[in-house]
């Protein structure tokens, strides 16, 4: 009898899974060089299903890909400059971070500079994007250094966005919201909190929870073109970030300026990064990480996937070989709590609507008597 190969997600599960990265792809699924110290993110910013680019870059422009492909197989038409969605230059090294701010169901813009500022856009549309200029240094930012960097995660587990910003001498500021997830408001900026440490020079935060443990790591590339990584050995609501390690994982230097940004771009259920550079092209590390697996008896091969993750409205659930009308299906709390939430399904398809629970980290579990499969789901807004 043939065996069948189980993919059980781990969550929780206290032991750290051996990351891993290919070697860096240059310039991937068409996006081509549009500048020099460009700084790449990734955003669903059309609701269509799959993330798109925008990358800020030196001359204070911010280019934009559309992603043409699908959630698994991306595909960016060419670059166009700023000034689309009503993004203007901001004179110097461009630095985007894209976070649904005010919970209204689109992501805002709040752009870096080069001088002493972090202008914010307020978004008008889910579908087709609408940037209004507001302000520079909203809501309580204030204390920023040269060519600022934000970055948007809820570090506190408090169901707000929290701000991180890089800057010129390669320290890190943080800006605990104190607000609310519809109206921000910005405690006074901590330097190198956490235990964060300067990394050099042009600091560039990014955040992902690599090892599955259910807080967020820090990858802050910096001058010479390295990824520093500070492992979160602490709680998703109090961090405690280790000692620094550079270019862990079988990550490399990229020359110089890097400039990371995390996503899972082919939809396998494990994030991705791409990283900025100061020749403008953009490295593609493909997440290698192998999870673990269990086998056992059966004639067929199983494989689950739920997407988009993040997920702003509905979540997206297929399997191969596997009957979902008759699997069971839930969505936790980060806590542990059962939510009741509105479950659709058809065969080997079926879609949650996460549209009503606020932005955080959510656990989806799928389990038949041969299926067993556990991984998270943030639900948007995060940052990016």
């Amino acid at each position: 009898m043939n065996k069948l190969i189980t993919l059980i997600f781990l969550f929780y599960s206290g032991a750290c899974l051996s990351q891993s990265f290919s070697t860096p792809l240059t310039n991937p699924y068409n996006l081509d060089n549009s500048g020099s110290f460009n700084s790449p993110v990734f955003v669903d910013i059309d609701s269509d299903g799959d993330y798109d680019c925008f990358s800020g870059i030196g001359t204070g422009q911010t280019t934009y890909y559309e992603n043409n492909g699908t959630s698994s197989f991306p595909a960016f038409a060419s670059w166009q400059l700023a000034n689309i969605f009503g993004i203007f230059d901001v004179g110097n090294n461009a630095k985007p971070a894209f976070a649904d701010i005010d919970s209204d169901g689109d992501y805002d813009l709040y752009l870096g500079e080069a001088g002493f500022r972090i202008l914010f856009f307020r978004n008008t549309s889910a579908t087709t994007p609408n940037f209004n200029y507001i302000s520079e240094n909203p809501a309580g930012i204030s204390g920023l250094g040269s060519n600022a960097a934000p970055t948007f995660i809820n570090i506190d587990d408090d169901n707000d966005l929290d701000l991180f910003v890089g800057q010129l001498d390669g320290n890190i500021l943080f800006f605990r919201n104190i607000g609310t997830r519809f109206n921000p408001s910005w405690a006074n900026s901590l330097t190198n909190p956490f235990g964060l440490s300067d990394v050099g020079s042009r600091s560039t935060p990014s955040f992902c929870d690599i090892d599955k443990d259910g807080d967020y790591d820090a990858f802050i590339g910096n001058e010479n073109g390295d990824i520093v990584f500070f492992r979160n050995i602490g709680t998703n609501t109090d961090p405690s970030f280790d000692s620094p390690q550079t270019n862990p994982f079988g990550l490399e230097d990229v020359g110089t300026n890097s400039a990371p940004s995390f996503v899972d771009i082919d939809n396998d259920g494990k994030e991705d990064l791409f990283v900025g550079s100061g020749t403008g092209n953009t490295y593609y590390f493909r997440n290698t990480t192998i999870v673990s697996v269990e086998e056992e008896q059966n004639s067929s091969f199983v494989e689950v996937k739920a997407y988009p993750n993040p997920v702003s409205n509905m979540l997206n659930v297929s399997g191969s070989y596997i009957d979902l009308d008759q699997t069971e299906l839930s969505v936790y709390s980060i806590l542990g709590e059962k939510l009741n939430l509105n479950i659709t399904r058809n065969g080997s398809l079926a879609a949650i609507n996460f549209t009503d629970l606020a932005p955080g980290i959510y656990i989806l579990v799928i389990k038949n008597d041969v299926v067993s499969y556990s991984t998270k789901i943030i639900k948007s807004g995060k940052g990016f």
